[in-house]
């Protein structure tokens, strides 16, 4: 019989049959099936990794075509600097080619100023009192040394940088350097009321005089708004006092007059001087000033320091060491003047770096602006060098040997087949609706061997783009150009071309007709009653819906705010100032106004105060503003607005996915579209569809394929498990037929022996 232990089998021991060698043939014989299989599913894992290996290059390829599929991508611009120590110019996309002279006589420099020689830079000053950097106050205490009034000066953000000088003892220096260069940014400093730290310190001498004359008067500095009380704006307590204008004494009280407070007193004084508040965006934020002007420049006298701490008079510098400078050059014989050495905006789309001037002999050189064919073509050779990596891979993938009969393994591939066929084409064809010289990529320089691959003729390709850029754009990208009925174009900024995608049908030269039936809107909410003069009661305003996305925003109200503490409240806080703006009505209500056009920008605002309370900052309790997209068709095909963007809907027959933005004008026909797909947007459309994540071409045949190959791991792993039971079975059976001729083997042995026993027993003597 058979023993198994430790998985060592032994068998045929009683029989003499070798029973693992018939159990490994009959289970070798079972098993044909499952190699079978398993060489199936070897082929189709080589044609997986092969899929793949297809699929990344596609998207190899699909970036290629993406970065041509833009007009962008034909402006560039190089540029040239005939004396580039003088001055450097770097251009956008936008910018178009020149040649300008340029002459710099003054460099633009930031201002700045120094405290007088001091003992050294950790001993106690022995100064105490406040004064103001930019508007931000600084208070010094009498063990402060000149290093901590320097970290003071820091953290008070007055766009001022303070550092140390330390020359030795007896030669140490504070000095403030402003963060922005040119004469707008000059340093305003002042001593608070009578305290002399910045005297003392040796920062300013002298009286005071006009900080920034303006035409027949003088400017403050700039203040985050004209409500609040100049005290607290300033973060200084001050007693009230007297200002003298034209000789004529007018009160000012800091702890509750307002720059419009202010404004308002000088010019109910009778001094003969006129005081306004202007507003300056800066940094995208709204600022503002005091001006106070008069028939000729007024007089002012300020014994207080308050005209000081506005900003309108200031004592001269004790010590400074750049003055602020804004700098100065003409182009092209042009005067102009920038507060920064960087300068933007003189050249449309390029910005110009000022290096070095001379106030007697301007430096100068020449700036050079010209297309950059060069790297155009670089994007170019790009696409070329992607797709000539496909036709490498295919060759060897998707090749049949007629010879040995031997294929790769996506020969025969019909995705394959559909992909190539089409930017082949897209590649060879002449878009609909191109005008000019050049009709297809073969005419500017874009050439194909006898294999199909792509090269790119430098020569003919550069000439092309010098000659012809729009010509060669719409070869290559998608263009969306408005015209009128004789094919005139259309210089109309408030409608432009954003989008296509590839349900969208080229126009041909006609185009598409534009109608445009309404206008997008701002929501906007204007409170039902006026607000009184302060509120008596907190007031919380709660602002929701599509704008707001999905979670609610709340402000508090304090009592005593003005409607002007409202709206300022609202356009400074940090969720609400991105999304609204408030405003105030001719009738003294609020008026909220949505930043988003059309119904994403739709919001509602509710008060905790009861309707009709004339307290309530929104005058109602609950208020919805709804804004209106815009809407229109595309020769007479339906679209739909969100916002200001206009969009052809599904199943249009042509204009499907088309998208237009409209920012004003007229409503009615504005034109005709006449939209254009050149090579590199078909082939970009193509990889999309063959390339979607869910049911591209080449993602189904992966996931097909992924699919057979885990089938097959499933029923390899059933024959497996039949296997493992068919052994079993088979052992069973071989350890029944061992146990049986075993026992069969001994019976055997118990009648021989039986009957040599007997035998014996016979032949022996009877014993007589």
């Amino acid at each position: 019989m058979g023993f198994s232990g430790s998985g060592i089998m032994f068998a045929g021991l009683s029989s003499g049959i070798d029973t693992e060698a018939i159990i490994s043939q009959l289970i070798a014989l079972e098993a044909l099936p499952i190699r079978r299989l398993q060489f199936e599913q070897a082929k189709l894992r080589v044609r997986l990794d092969a899929t793949d290996q297809y699929k990344s290059l596609l998207e190899t390829l699909r970036t290629a075509s993406r970065d041509l599929n833009t007009s962008a991508a034909f402006k560039t611009i190089k540029t040239l600097s005939s004396d580039p120590a003088v001055a450097t110019v770097f251009t956008t996309n936008s910018a178009l080619p020149g040649i300008y002279e340029l002459a710099v006589s003054r460099l633009a420099q930031a201002h700045k100023v120094a405290t007088t020689a001091q003992t050294d830079a950790t001993s106690a000053l022995g100064l105490s009192g406040s004064f103001l950097v930019n508007g931000r106050a600084v208070t010094v205490d009498a063990g402060d040394s000149l290093t901590t009034v320097a970290t003071k000066i820091n953290s008070a953000s007055a766009g001022v940088t303070a550092s140390i000088i330390d020359g030795g003892s007896g030669n140490v220096f504070l000095t403030l350097t402003a963060d922005d260069s040119g004469a707008d940014n000059a340093i305003a400093i002042s001593d608070v009321f009578d305290d002399t730290v910045l005297q003392s310190l040796g920062f300013v001498t002298g009286s005071a005089s006009i900080r920034k004359a303006i035409t027949n008067g003088a400017e403050s500095i700039r203040f985050n708004d004209n409500v609040t009380a100049v005290g607290s704006l300033l973060n200084i307590t001050v007693a009230s006092g007297n200002i003298q204008i034209n000789g004529t004494n007018i009160a000012i009280d800091f702890s509750s007059d307002s720059l419009t407070d202010i404004a308002a007193n000088i010019n109910a004084s009778g001094s003969g001087a006129s005081a306004t508040v202007v507003t300056e965006e800066v940094g995208g934020t709204t600022q503002y000033k005091l001006q106070i002007t008069g028939a000729s420049t007024p007089t002012f006298t300020d014994t207080n320091n308050m005209l000081q701490s506005l900003g309108i008079l200031q004592r001269a510098a004790g010590n400074e060491l750049l003055a602020a400078q804004d700098a100065q050059f003409t182009l092209d014989s042009i005067s102009l003047t920038s507060s920064s050495n960087s300068v933007t905006g003189v050249i449309p789309g390029a910005t110009i770096s000022l290096l070095k001037a001379d106030v007697t002999t301007p430096e100068t050189t020449t700036l050079t602006l010209s297309r950059d064919a060069g790297a155009t073509r670089v994007k170019v050779e790009a696409l070329a060098t992607a797709y000539n990596a496909v036709l490498d891979f295919l060759d060897g993938a998707a090749a049949f040997d007629a010879d040995s009969l031997v294929t790769g393994p996506l020969f025969g591939d019909s995705t394959v087949g559909v992909i190539q066929d089409r930017m082949f084409r897209a590649l060879l064809d002449s878009p609909d609706g191109i005008t000019g010289d050049y009709k297809n990529l073969l005419a500017i320089g874009i050439e194909f061997d006898s294999d199909g691959r792509m090269s790119v003729n430098a020569s003919t390709f550069d000439l092309a783009v010098t000659t012809s850029l729009s010509n060669v754009t719409a070869l290559f990208s998608e263009l969306g150009t408005f015209v009128d009925d004789i094919g005139t174009p259309i210089n109309d900024p408030t409608i432009s071309f954003v989008s296509a995608t590839s349900a969208t049908k080229p126009s041909g030269l006609m185009g598409y007709l534009i109608n445009i039936t309404q206008l997008a809107t701002q929501a906007a909410h204007t409170a039902g009653t006026a607000f009184t003069a302060a509120s008596t009661q907190t007031e919380t305003i709660t602002f929701d819906g599509k704008l707001f996305g999905s979670s609610a925003y709340a402000i508090t109200v304090d009592v005593g705010s003005t409607l002007d503490d409202l709206v300022n409240q609202i356009n400074t806080d940090s969720k609400l100032k991105d999304l609204v703006v408030a405003s105030q009505s001719v009738s003294n209500g609020l008026v909220l106004t949505s930043k988003v056009y059309g119904t994403p920008g739709d919001f509602t605002v509710v008060s905790s105060l009861a309707a009709g309370n004339d307290n309530s900052g929104i005058g109602d309790t609950v208020m919805s503003a709804i804004g209106l997209n815009v809407a229109g068709t595309f020769n007479g095909e339906s679209a739909t607005g969100r916002g200001q963007v206009l969009t052809g809907i599904q199943g249009n027959a042509n204009t499907e996915g088309l998208s237009i933005m409209v920012t004003g004008g007229l409503t009615g026909d504005r034109g005709n579209l006449v939209y254009t797909t050149g090579a590199a947007s078909v082939i970009e459309d193509a990889l999309d569809v063959a390339l979607d994540f869910v049911n591209g071409l080449v993602t189904t045949s992966s996931d097909s394929i992924q699919s057979r190959i885990d089938d097959i791991d499933d029923r390899i792993t059933g024959l497996q498990d039949s296997l493992v039971r068919k052994e079993e079975s088979l052992r069973r059976k071989f350890l029944v037929m061992e146990e049986a001729m075993a026992r069969f083997q001994a019976q055997m042995a118990q009648m021989t022996a039986l009957l040599n026993s007997i035998s014996s027993t016979t032949a022996s003597p009877m014993g007589f």
